[in-house]
């Protein structure tokens, strides 16, 4: 009988074995994509537009410029403007961006074109900004916030960008009004510094506090949401990495935005 066992056992671990298979995945040698990031807000200012390529997967995040493209975008009121490269990948002009205007980037380099549209929505005044105490299983943690009236009956999209002490917070922060329509929106903005993969970094008297909101049209909304899926709330919490949705043409990384922008500061108490 233990002859028998000893014999089942045998074949049974030869044809376990043999379904084993070492399956290689290659994240190096992935064809370099373009990457386009362009913005046009409704500041009077030198509006820019950076072209680079994309690394490998287990690069050094030094993304190589990309010179001598020919950028321009035009406007639903007829204006086209030149952009130059004013720095290796970067292309700038001097404008302010006009809400409820439509924005159309054009980029020719190396033998393709890219392009991109995005319409300036209008403006939703940021009221203020302040900070709020929560308790998390008896311990205190200070978190900025951004506080706005939702407009009623307009479907709105917001962006926001958070600094403490200048630097700024590796997460994403993205908002609609699907569930939130005319309402008063207290919008908490949790820091992360990009020291170490902790959540949990926390604001201390005397910090100082900048947070910059944008409105955003739908296909941008969906560009920073599914990048903040990405970077999760924690611990396991992301999704599986991938290229987010972007509204550039060609198979190019990256975003064209057209929106407003506003900033206001404060000291943590």
């Amino acid at each position: 009988m233990m002859k028998k066992f000893l014999m089942y056992f045998s074949i049974a671990s030869i044809l376990f074995s043999s379904c084993k298979k070492i399956i290689e995945i290659d994240t190096n040698n992935a064809e370099p994509q373009l990457v386009i990031e362009g913005k046009i807000d409704n500041r009077l200012l030198a509006q820019q537009i950076k072209i680079s390529k994309s690394i490998a997967y287990d690069g050094q995040n030094k993304y190589p410029s990309v010179s001598g493209a020919v950028v321009t975008v035009s406007d639903s009121r007829g204006n086209i403007y030149n952009f130059a490269e004013t720095q290796p990948g970067i292309y700038a002009f001097g404008m302010r961006g006009v809400p409820g205007v439509t924005y159309t980037m054009k980029v020719v380099v190396e033998g393709k074109t890219y392009t991109a549209t995005s319409k300036m929505p209008a403006i939703v005044k940021l009221d203020s900004i302040g900070i709020v105490s929560n308790n998390f299983f008896g311990n205190e943690r200070k978190t900025a916030a951004a506080y706005l009236v939702d407009p009623k009956s307009e479907t709105n999209f917001y962006h926001f960008n958070l600094y403490v002490n200048d630097n700024a917070s590796q997460r994403f922060y993205v908002s609609n009004d699907r569930l939130t329509d005319g309402n008063q929106l207290r919008i908490q903005l949790f820091f992360k510094s990009g020291n170490d993969n902790n959540d949990s970094d926390e604001l201390n008297s005397k910090d100082k506090v900048k947070v910059e909101m944008e409105t955003i049209d739908s296909n941008i909304f969906d560009y920073w949401y599914a990048l903040s899926e990405q970077s999760g709330r924690g611990p396991n919490q992301g999704t599986t990495p991938a290229n987010p949705t972007t509204n550039i043409s060609n198979n190019a990384l990256g975003y064209f935005s057209a929106h407003t922008y506003q900033a206001l500061n404060i000291i943590v108490p």
